[in-house]
């Protein structure tokens, strides 16, 4: 019997076809990608596929890159199985397309009308689906109940806004989370998180995060720079004055402050903010010269936030200094860098409670407290070393998660 909760939502959702269909039709006008709109209204060419596949969606660029290793895995385990990716956006279709192994299959989901997702799942007809981190589309999970398709979120996490979102919302997704066959969490506090949305206590497990056994990029290596450097990484609307106040406290003689912008088409509002005389700060994008004078660098490229955690003394990890939720730390302890993140890590939290745990991260209160450890680790080499290398270890020894992820899914996903 369909919910309230769901029949309302097929309402709304048809209600917004018009625009929904007008967004979809401008981002394939934008990318000239017709595969992108007759996929995404849920029409597949080429004749249905006769091996069952395992199907695992990641929706976006982060959930592509946490599912890669669990790729990995799962193939290494079955070679025999058929794998089909799905993602959501054009960029992650990009990615996608470069680093997927030869033999995986990869489409676009479709959005999330009754029958479009029908369509996608007479065509592809799969074994069972894995869903990574957050994505709970109503009809599409409704759909694989009515299939008695095995459907399991995979590192299965809530953010800020989900857990508090509106209670009509709510209500949605406790109807969606009722047709899930399991919920593989990456902490405890994601698990209590799910059981309050509304997800039956005995289908949720802890596993942990997988974004653990995440690869460093191959490509990756230290950007140089003419001076050594603090990075500010993904910072968010207006921490970037917080970060510079800090940075002015500290005072450091030779280095310099690099800001890589979460969102870097806020270049106009960032230099706003800082309102720097010409010479003390530089941007990347505009290919300017770091000057004897510049003080500050923004980063505001895409694709290069690796390099310059390689090549930075000292990772500042945004988005906590304000209300964001934090960001994701693993990749500069991944690479042995002495971190430092604000009191918003709400996002990241069973994260950052293991690093600061295992002397692997220093966190901070506030702006003037972040310009007091600025000073000192600048100041201490070696305290920046112990930093790095506790923190390197501590990712060493989870880089198995994705196996672990790999052996829980054969509980419902035997090849």
């Amino acid at each position: 019997m369909t919910s309230p909760a769901l029949t309302r939502y097929r309402l709304l959702f048809n209600l917004l076809t018009p625009l929904l269909l007008g967004y979809t039709l401008w981002q394939a006008l934008r990318e000239r990608s017709w595969r992108y709109l007759r996929e995404r209204c849920g029409h597949y060419r080429g004749n249905p596929m006769e091996a069952s596949p395992l199907w695992l969606h990641a929706a976006s660029v982060g959930e592509l890159n946490a599912a890669l290793p669990l790729i990995d895995a799962l193939r290494n385990r079955h070679p025999e199985q058929a794998l089909l990716i799905t993602t959501t956006t054009l960029s992650s279709a990009r990615l996608a397309m470069r680093l997927l192994p030869a033999g995986v299959s990869h489409a676009f989901l479709p959005l999330d009308w009754s029958g479009a997702v029908g369509r996608f799942l007479d065509h592809y007809r799969p074994r069972c689906a894995l869903i990574m981190e957050t994505e709970l589309w109503p009809n599409l999970f409704a759909a694989c109940a009515a299939r008695r398709l095995p459907l399991i979120i995979v590192n299965g996490r809530l953010s800020l806004r989900t857990r508090n979102a509106p209670r009509w919302l709510c209500r949605l997704y406790r109807s969606a989370l009722g047709s899930v066959t399991a919920i593989l969490a990456r902490s405890e506090a994601d698990k209590a998180g799910f059981i309050a949305l509304g997800a039956p206590a005995e289908r949720v497990r802890v596993i942990g995060n997988i974004k653990f056994s995440a690869e460093t990029q191959k490509t990756a290596t230290n950007i140089p720079l003419p001076r050594p450097y603090v990075l500010a990484a993904s910072t968010r609307d207006g921490e970037e004055t917080l970060v510079w106040r800090a940075w002015r406290q500290a005072a450091p003689e030779n280095h310099l402050l690099v800001i890589v912008p979460r969102h870097p088409q806020r270049l106009p509002e960032i230099l706003r903010d800082l309102a720097l005389p010409p010479g003390q700060i530089a941007v990347r994008s505009r290919a300017q010269t770091i000057l004897p004078a510049t003080r500050v660098y923004i980063a505001d490229t895409f694709g290069e936030l690796t390099g310059f955690m390689a090549g930075a003394e000292l990772v500042f990890m945004g988005g906590s200094l304000v209300p964001r939720g934090g960001q994701n730390v693993l990749e500069a302890a991944r690479l042995g860098k002495a971190l430092v993140f604000g009191p918003h890590m709400e996002n990241f939290a069973d994260e950052a409670r293991l690093l600061l745990e295992h002397d692997g991260a220093v966190q901070v209160q506030d702006a003037d407290a972040l310009g007091q450890v600025f000073s000192a680790l600048l100041a201490q080499p070696e305290r920046r070393a112990a930093l790095g290398a506790a923190a390197q270890q501590l990712v060493e020894r989870r880089r198995d998660m994705a196996q672990r992820y790999a052996v829980a899914l054969e509980e419902w996903c035997e090849a």
